[in-house]
């Protein structure tokens, strides 16, 4: 009752709230539904829409509705069919409900040129799931087992998440895409000048960030944070000078070229370490 209700409030709006993404092209389908994953809170389910051996998506989300064109199919082995066992594989990771209904050629034009009616939309929420469940068969056909983690995690979009990312590096995030490398050095440099600044220091590197952040026997760091004991604080503070020991030292010292995944882990670390000097308390003499 509640999944009629659903589709009964979605499909009883106009056509014009169904958001068309994809293309005849298997990649740009596969993209659009990981844009759907990483940007929807929660997907109220999906059903794959089958014709003669082409498929295509609807996608209900809790805020939009989305129709992913035929840019799959089954049958034989090519891109189309290995592209609906990733589509498959990623909806399950994520723990989408996915339901299949047969639909007429007709439909599938229509849907393929985003002209579907809300008549049309309703007729396919009342169509029958097909039984017995063929979702798993299609991704076994490729892949002979049911791992969602497979060759998959390429398709999702490689974006850092700018609303976790400090004022202070926001730019270095906008230049990142053009320039990885010089991004994170840049990032880097800017922070030990911040921190140089406030210390009124004139270390550098290592040596600045363990005056500032870290307490030992022989001397007291000049920040700490707002932690259950001094331990606790210190171990942040060497966040800082292991980071700069493992990554900074390395760029400073030669020409680092580092592949696109390792550069978004770099960048993320030093963004962390933007978030915690803005959290770190000065102590009172």
């Amino acid at each position: 009752m509640y999944l009629k209700n659903m589709f009964s409030y979605f499909f009883n709006n106009s056509s014009e709230e169904i958001q068309y993404l994809g293309t005849c092209y298997t990649h740009d389908c596969l993209k659009a539904i990981t844009f759907i994953l990483q940007t929807q809170p929660h997907i109220e389910k999906a059903l794959l829409l089958s014709n003669n051996g082409f498929h295509a998506f609807l996608i209900i989300s809790e805020q939009n509705t989305y129709v992913i064109r035929s840019g799959f199919s089954s049958g034989y082995l090519g891109e189309g069919t290995k592209g609906l066992a990733s589509a498959l594989q990623l909806l399950l990771k994520h723990h989408v409900e996915i339901e299949e209904i047969n639909i007429s050629s007709k439909l599938m034009k229509k849907l393929n040129k985003a002209s579907l009616s809300s008549t049309d939309v309703e007729n396919i929420s009342n169509y029958r799931y097909i039984r017995p469940i063929q979702i798993y068969e299609y991704i076994y056909a490729i892949y002979e087992n049911l791992d969602y983690q497979k060759n998959n995690n390429r398709y999702y979009s490689s974006e850092l998440p700018y609303h976790f990312i400090d004022s202070r590096i926001f730019d270095l995030a906008l230049k990142f895409k053009e320039d990885p490398n010089s991004a994170i050095m840049s990032a880097y440099t800017r922070l030990e000048d911040i921190v140089r600044l406030k210390t009124n220091s004139e270390k550098f590197s290592v040596g600045l960030l363990e005056q500032a952040f870290c307490s030992d026997k022989k001397s007291i760091s000049q920040f700490k944070w707002n932690v259950e004991n001094e331990e606790a604080s210190t171990a942040t503070g060497r966040l800082f000078t292991n980071i700069f020991k493992s990554f900074r030292n390395e760029r400073a010292h030669s020409e680092v070229n580092k592949q696109d995944l390792h550069c978004f882990r770099e960048f993320l670390l030093i963004n962390e370490l933007y978030l915690l000097e803005s959290e770190a308390i000065q102590r009172i003499e």
